[in-house]
């Protein structure tokens, strides 16, 4: 039976029923809250909600950042930021580990505003009056481990001596999970490139100052980037863009839904730094389309020329929408794909999604840094090459190198 494009929409944005029973019943007005107590290091997460993902790795994740700030005269050393669950007398919950694109563990610490991006580093040390993100990624091994409510135990000293361990308000963990599509490109050897979540890579230390207000529109995009079947990315220089073998391959819609946006008259960049990006033309060639739900899909750096849908088309699943380029804020060759709380690429909130269906054939091996200074210079990624297995329901984890749509 061939399901209409609004019967498959609901299927694609209903929660699993995994995720619909976590939350038995409403919480009571005030659960959760911890007693009234002072400490200037003040931890307040990006969002209203958290909403966990299953991921191809095999947990589940709480991935998000907060917005950290010591209102004290003098610095602050940050002992711990450690994630609890109030329902459960504030005892620590899931596993945080959170780790720079070195492979270095960054747990707990910030990342200041005001550091130039080349030279950012993460520090537990902040100075009187200062802020910045601290960045989480909680895991579990089931579903059922996941709290309803998260808050955080601060520990903090200061140079007079004197410590402070106090436990902020918690923050609502949601419990309709993530929204399910179909992957957007076909065939096999995708890497998911700058991936959520353990790494905090470009995606997820995108935390921008937009319209008055912090805006993490990119903490679960993907960068999808085909390898070869020896690990590289080209068939010649990697300077031509004759030589990434993927380069103008069809792009997918991931659910049906309407376009709200289309661009397509922007040239390709060479392989390289970008040239002449600016805020509004950063996602390049790209698609922004309203899956429903609050929620807008976003294909970015496509091809020039290759945009086949306009405002106002209703697309299906599975739909030719554009073909995969290198346009607008773009170094090599990929589909940039991200899903947010509203029609902009940037001004938005990043929200986690799962496929349907996916296939995993390896793990890269080298660190985010490594292998993407790799990949782009044309040499050969390591990878955990292994029997493709198929997942179902859950998202690419970063690393994770998968086919879709092979059978």
């Amino acid at each position: 039976m061939r399901l209409s494009p609004v019967v498959v929409a609901v299927l694609l944005l209903t929660a699993t029923g995994a995720q619909a029973e976590r939350c038995a019943a409403p919480l009571p007005t005030g659960a959760g809250i911890p007693p009234t107590s002072i400490n200037p290091l003040i931890v307040r997460p990006l969002g209203e909600t958290i909403i966990p993902v299953p991921a191809t790795d095999g947990l589940i994740h709480l991935a998000y950042a907060a917005q950290t700030t010591n209102l004290a005269a003098g610095p602050a050393r940050i002992s711990s930021i450690l994630p609890v669950d109030p329902l459960r007398g504030f005892e620590p919950t899931g596993r945080n580990l959170v780790l720079n694109v070195e492979g270095a563990p960054i747990t707990g610490e910030v990342r200041v505003f005001g550091t130039p991006p080349a030279s950012s580093r993460d520090t537990p040390t902040l100075a009187a009056g200062t802020s910045g993100i601290t960045f989480f990624d909680v895991t579990y091994a089931r579903l059922a481990e996941v709290p309803e409510l998260v808050a955080h135990r601060v520990s903090v000293g200061f140079p007079e001596g004197t410590s402070l361990t106090t436990i902020t308000d918690p923050v609502r963990v949601n419990c309709d999970g993530p929204v399910q599509l179909s992957p957007p490109l076909s065939g096999r050897g995708w890497w998911n490139g700058n991936g959520c979540c353990r790494t905090v890579n470009a995606h997820r230390s995108a935390t921008l100052p937009l319209n008055g207000d912090l805006r993490p529109p990119e903490q679960f995009a993907i960068d999808f980037m085909q390898v070869t079947p020896d690990g590289g990315c080209c068939t010649g220089p990697v300077s031509d863009l004759r030589s990434w073998p993927f380069h103008g391959v069809p792009v997918l819609a991931a659910a049906a839904g309407t376009v709200v946006a289309a661009v397509d008259d922007m040239p390709d960049q060479i392989p390289g730094p970008p040239q002449g990006v600016t805020v509004e033309n950063a996602p390049g060639n790209h698609v922004i389309q309203d899956i429903g739900g609050g929620r807008w899909v976003l294909y970015a750096h496509l091809s020039p020329g290759s945009v086949t849908v306009k405002p106002g088309d209703v697309l299906r699943p599975g739909q030719p929408l554009g073909k995969l380029g290198n346009s607008g804020s773009s170094t090599a060759p990929h589909l940039h794909f991200q899903v947010m709380d509203r029609p902009s690429a940037l001004n938005a909130v990043g929200l986690p999604f799962v496929f349907d269906r996916q296939w995993l054939e390896g793990i890269v091996v080298n660190t985010p840094a490594e292998a993407e200074l790799a990949y782009e210079a044309g040499r050969r990624l390591g990878i955990d090459r292994r029997p493709a297995e198929l997942r179902r329901g859950e998202m690419p984890a970063e690393g994770h190198i998968l086919g879709f749509h092979l059978d």
